[in-house]
């Protein structure tokens, strides 16, 4: 049996969070990643018998670092983030950059650099068990939006990504699914792997579901972001689903 556990919790905010546990299924100790809220992370635990032990975040918006500040209240707890946001985010305690690695009971976490959404963006590989937490980078059918840095650094950051093991699953931070599929279809109306997703995708959501986790198989299929052979492409492809 797999010793680590995924839970999701629903922040039903605007934005459509989703906040990340990942659990020691024997200490029941979990990391959260990009906590939204304190008070939820904080409930979810007690009722579920889980310890805090550390905090993973992937960049400074204000939806992926809010419940920091109380998690940490009264606690020693490391906080691990991204090195170049350390001005954005003083309360990270294990500053992080590209390929650097550190552990959760036994498990060795990669950090990936993903530069586009913001500057500092990074996102967390765990190849042994198959799992990618990479908050605004890499959404199911999509990505986020360019913000602080250029298309080229985000097309290359996606194409680290792409470049994973297709087994992967991603586990990002925002429900945009649906509206992602529905531009994908869009852009690519013959694309057989997509219009199946969509319907999939569909169907979960009328039923209230949460679409994730994908995986970095289904992505390279139906992904148009990932998809984009070029700089350029990508950048079209950004730019229209901006207005779409």
């Amino acid at each position: 049996m797999m010793p680590f556990k995924i839970h999701c919790i629903d922040v039903q905010n605007s934005l459509q969070n989703y906040i990340w546990l990942l659990e020691h299924t024997a200490s029941h100790q979990v990391a959260v990643i990009d906590p939204t809220e304190a008070g939820l992370v904080q409930d979810y635990c007690a009722e579920h018998g889980l310890t805090l032990s550390q905090i993973w975040l992937t960049h400074w918006h204000k939806d992926h670092i809010g419940g920091v500040p109380g998690l940490i209240q009264g606690q020693n707890l490391p906080v691990y983030g991204p090195r170049a946001e350390l001005s954005k985010i003083p309360l990270i305690t294990h500053p992080l950059e590209h390929e650097e690695q550190f552990s959760f009971h036994g498990a060795d976490i990669q950090v990936i650099a993903v530069p586009g959404h913001t500057l500092g963006h990074i996102v967390y590989f765990i190849d042994a068990i198959d799992m990618l937490f990479c908050g605004d980078t890499l959404f199911a059918m999509g990505c986020g939006r360019v913000f602080e840095g250029t298309y080229s650094q985000m097309y290359h950051s996606l194409s680290r990504l792409a470049a994973l093991p297709p087994r992967t699953q991603v586990y990002c931070t925002h429900e945009y699914t649906l509206s992602n599929a529905q531009f994908a279809k869009h852009v690519e109306p013959d694309n057989q792997a997509i219009l199946e997703r969509f319907e999939h995708i569909e169907c979960l959501r009328m039923l209230g579901q949460c679409t994730l986790p994908s995986s970095i198989e289904d992505e390279l299929q139906t992904n148009p972001f990932l998809r984009a052979d070029s700089v350029e492409e990508f950048q079209r492809l950004r730019t229209l689903k901006d207005q779409f």
